[in-house]
């Protein structure tokens, strides 16, 4: 860390105007106590503090360096005692001299000046007591703030985990059911299986492509999901049925990577597996405040008991969706009439601090 009173001129400026301040209160008191011509007086008080703002400046690094510890304060004491004394006289020493040396003719002001040193020696120590005060308030807050970026970064960090953990069990969840369906067509029909084979691979490319960007257009998403719904369509054929609607406000919101796919991949394994009659998925997105809401929609047999799950894709949803939005965005499900529906709420924009993509 530089020095917090030079790094920046503004700063510098600042510190030599309170010393101005300072000379100038120096002034008025030696002029109403003292019969001293005013030139007497303004040297004085300029040389005097000029000198002890050039050594307070040397009082950063020992402030700097040896840092006050509660459970040992008599090293850090001494040190500041130390540094104190030294910085008092060279103060005393270089101030006294020169004022004895300009004014050696003044037979009244010498008197003065030899009379001065225990008042000018409890005055330095008190501003030296200030000045290491004021370092060691800057030096508390700038350990604040570096202790703050590196929660901050911390954070950021663990947050990026967490997504990377999420996103570890969604992908191979799906791939597996993928390779599942492809060996079954393997032998019945090899022509729907190499075809199937070949939009797998697209939709695989755009996961890994993005696999380092945390978020997509909604549009994007969309387009891939419907990649998704033809591999399984491939599969289960008439069974499955699928609308999407999506007003334009829609198009260019940012959602998390690959965020859809389980929600497409819940809807199928509890709505088409079980289910005689065809099954009818309904996907929309509409804007509704500052908010986009997205809203997915299945109907299932409820005579078939169902399908038994963990849970784990719409819970990986859910903490995705916190995460990426920092709780701004939310989920909601319920299922009713034989209808099981998801919808996301998504902020309308999202800044360039949260987007990397």
């Amino acid at each position: 860390m530089s020095h917090p009173f030079t790094k920046k001129p503004r700063v510098l400026l600042f510190y030599a105007l309170v010393w101005i301040v300072i000379a100038a209160l120096q002034v008025l008191l030696l002029h109403y106590f003292q019969d001293f011509p005013l030139s007497i007086i303004i040297t004085e008080s300029v040389v005097s503090n000029l000198i002890f703002a050039s050594l307070g400046l040397l009082a950063w690094y020992p402030t700097r360096y040896i840092p006050f510890q509660p459970q040992n304060p008599v090293y850090s004491l001494t040190a500041h005692v130390v540094a104190g004394m030294v910085v008092i006289f060279l103060w005393l020493l270089t101030s006294v001299g020169l004022m004895t040396l300009i004014f050696a003719k003044f037979t009244e002001y010498q008197e003065f000046l030899s009379g001065s040193i225990l008042w000018r020696t409890v005055t330095g120590i008190m501003l030296y007591l200030v000045l290491v005060l004021v370092y060691y308030l800057i030096t508390y807050a700038e350990s604040l703030r570096e202790r703050a970026q590196q929660e901050e970064r911390l954070r950021l960090l663990i947050r990026d985990s967490e997504l990377n953990i999420l996103k570890a069990q969604i992908n191979p969840h799906f791939l597996f059911n993928s390779l599942n369906s492809i060996a079954s067509l393997t032998m019945s029909n090899p022509d729907e299986a190499r075809e199937m084979i070949i939009k797998l691979s697209e939709f695989l490319r755009y996961s890994l492509k993005h696999r380092e960007h945390e978020y997509v257009s909604l549009e994007e998403e969309v387009e891939r999901m419907k990649d998704y719904l033809a591999i399984e369509k491939t599969r289960f054929g008439e069974k499955l049925r699928y609308r999407f609607r999506m007003d334009k406000e829609c198009r260019n919101v940012k959602v998390p990577t690959m965020i859809l796919q389980p929600l497409f991949e819940n809807a199928i394994r509890h709505g088409v597996y079980e289910s005689i009659e065809p099954v009818d998925i309904d996907f929309q997105c509409i804007p509704e405040g500052e908010m986009m809401k997205i809203t997915l929609q299945n109907n299932y047999d409820p005579e078939i008991p169902p399908r038994k799950g963990t849970g784990v894709g719409l819970q990986n949803v859910k903490q995705r969706m916190e995460l990426s939005y920092e709780g701004r965005g939310t989920v909601r499900w319920k299922s009713e009439n034989a209808l099981f529906s998801v919808t996301l709420y998504v902020p309308g924009f999202i800044t360039d601090h949260h987007e990397k993509d």
